[in-house]
């Protein structure tokens, strides 16, 4: 779960593990009432849908009514950034390195 860090210059996505607590059950009301009411943030989960037999990767975009409209807007401005961030690696050990993934990185 990330947030965005408005008081960094650029703003920073910063790891927000405060939500869950590791002894609670997971499930998505869990993490829905975990959520901060009027703070946005990002959620990266793998979520097994009832009618499929595999988890899938999900990125979720939680913008609650009632954020400041200053931080919804950041919040929202930087979507595109992250989307732009999904690197494939297909090689397998060999092709994940601190080279190849500096490479990518100056693509994006």
């Amino acid at each position: 779960i990330c947030q965005i860090d408005k008081r960094a210059s650029p703003p920073e996505l910063k790891i927000d593990t405060t939500v869950l607590d590791e002894d609670e059950e997971f499930s998505i009301e869990t993490l829905a009432s975990n959520l901060p009411d009027g703070a946005p943030r990002f959620v990266v989960l793998a979520y097994k849908p009832s009618h499929e037999d595999f988890p899938k990767v999900v990125l979720i975009n939680w913008i609650p009514t009632g954020c400041e409209p200053a931080s919804s807007m950041l919040h929202v401005g930087t979507l595109p950034a992250i989307e732009r961030l999904v690197i494939e690696i297909t090689d397998g050990e060999e092709g994940l390195t601190t080279e190849i993934l500096d490479a990518k990185m100056r693509k994006v």
